[in-house]
């Protein structure tokens, strides 16, 4: 019944960000701005490090958390309205430039915390996140954006492409205060590329992220190894798998 009801909620919660992000993920790449998560997320997890610093839970936590979401989605909007610039004015090296701003983010949070008791466990928690310890409450937000993007992605795609950096700020937000940067890049950019290097159709995204996202859930709490590594991990094999059946596959198809 424990591992049920701890269990049960991350695996939902896994499931969330994959339909929000597999959408998402097939943009990022289309646009060949692969690093945009890592450093938008970078940007989310130094708001809500700032509003926690500045004692904004002190008084009230729902009221405080509540700031720390706001200040965490700020720092992505300024995050995308940068990355939309260099995109349309230096496309050749935004590479580069969304990389520096991913450096510059996560050595502005260093600072931030050092000498902070705690310091250590708020960098730990922006890398990995505790998806284990989701409660049902935290998949709202995650829930809300899943059924967004998806309605967006299935019905309206030129909206999602025009509003593309706002969705992708906002989704990303939410996603990395409940479960971490590694996961939440893995789960963009994983089954996005299962699909999109031997163009295969979105279902098979979707098919290698839960294979993925269940797997490395179970093998973590069959284990007690840490959630988030292992998932990223297990997306990561999955992917391989996955490419070396496609490319099986094709072989067979020619060869027959």
């Amino acid at each position: 019944m424990q591992a049920l009801s701890i269990g049960l909620p991350a695996l939902v919660a896994g499931l969330l960000i994959l339909a929000s992000h597999v959408p998402l993920g097939r943009q990022v790449l289309k646009r060949g701005i692969v690093f945009i998560d890592l450093a938008i997320a970078q940007l989310a997890a130094l708001g809500t490090i700032l509003a926690t610093q500045w004692h904004f839970h002190d008084a009230d936590h729902d009221h405080g958390a509540l700031i720390s979401t706001l200040m965490a989605v700020l720092f992505s909007l300024l995050g995308v309205a940068l990355v939309a610039w260099i995109n349309r004015n230096l496309p050749d090296w935004r590479e580069a430039f969304i990389g520096l701003i991913y450096v510059a983010s996560a050595s502005l949070l260093v600072l931030v915390v050092a000498g902070q008791p705690q310091g250590g466990q708020a960098l730990t928690r922006t890398l990995s996140g505790d998806v284990l310890w989701l409660t049902w409450a935290d998949l709202v937000p995650l829930a809300v954006m899943a059924i967004v993007i998806q309605l967006l992605a299935l019905f309206r795609p030129q909206s999602l492409e025009r509003f593309f950096y706002i969705a992708f700020a906002v989704t990303i937000t939410l996603s990395v205060m409940k479960a971490g940067i590694y996961l939440v890049f893995a789960c963009l950019i994983a089954p996005a590329l299962a699909a999109q290097v031997r163009g295969k159709s979105v279902a098979w995204a979707y098919l290698v992220g839960v294979v993925g996202f269940v797997v490395g859930l179970l093998l973590a709490w069959s284990f007690d190894l840490p959630a988030a590594a292992t998932i990223v991990l297990s997306l990561i094999l999955t992917l391989t798998l996955a490419l070396v059946i496609q490319v099986q596959f094709q072989k067979d198809k020619v060869s027959a």
